[in-house]
């Protein structure tokens, strides 16, 4: 969904029937309307999913909570927020980031930050479009990720930890590659398909982690 921030931080969040922690009643518009607008697109995704209204708690540490039998994500980035859930019976794990496109030029400069030596390697042969597009959506892959391996692996991983090995922005279609064991089941080497949609000034990423065969 697309959402106005200065106007979904002043709603009563109660008139969506989404309860708000003291700390973020008392955090600024942004992040509020951020929280409200993302829990909006997991609530209709669960119910798009299931057929029923259901309720997404909140784990003590902030993370959403999802319905037993369901897993799932949630993304916001400057006035778009976005969710998906699937059945566990599908996938072991999800994860959705959406990012507005990354100018050339910064591009380059944060190259450091989040692409290994073979993504910058790669990313030395591209022109300047396609040097924001393979930055930003490398970067939106490794947080999609981390949101969909986390919770299985229940540890900590950062952009160096994984390498994208495959893009083709025409179909939409990559995949990622891990550079560091996370889990017997998750070790390195293990290589994951990603997904990537553009909506208008954003990329869309999605990863569904498998389940074990």
């Amino acid at each position: 969904m697309r959402f106005d921030t200065a106007l979904l931080a002043e709603t009563d969040p109660s008139v969506y029937r989404i309860d708000l922690s003291e700390r973020l009643l008392s955090s600024a518009d942004k992040r509020r309307a951020e929280y409200v607008a993302g829990r909006l697109c997991a609530r209709q995704a669960l119910h798009d999913l299931t057929h029923e209204a259901v309720a997404l708690g909140q784990t003590a540490a902030g993370p959403p909570a999802w319905p037993a039998g369901t897993v799932g994500s949630i993304t916001h980035s400057r006035g778009l927020a976005a969710a998906a859930v699937a059945s566990q019976t599908s996938v072991a794990g999800l994860g959705i980031d959406a990012e507005a496109r990354i100018p050339a030029a910064r591009a380059h400069r944060l190259a450091p930050q989040i692409l290994v030596e073979s993504e910058r390697e790669w990313l030395a042969t591209l022109d300047s479009g396609a040097a924001s597009e393979f930055v930003t959506t490398a970067f939106s892959l490794k947080e999609s990720l981390f949101k969909a391996l986390f919770p299985l692996v229940q540890r900590r991983f950062y952009f160096h930890d994984a390498c994208l090995v495959a893009w083709d922005p025409d179909h939409g279609s990559a995949a990622i590659e891990l550079l560091t064991t996370l889990s017997s089941h998750w070790p390195a080497g293990r290589r994951l398909a990603g997904h990537i949609a553009a909506l208008d000034d954003h990329l869309v990423t999605l990863i569904a982690a498998p389940r074990p065969a």
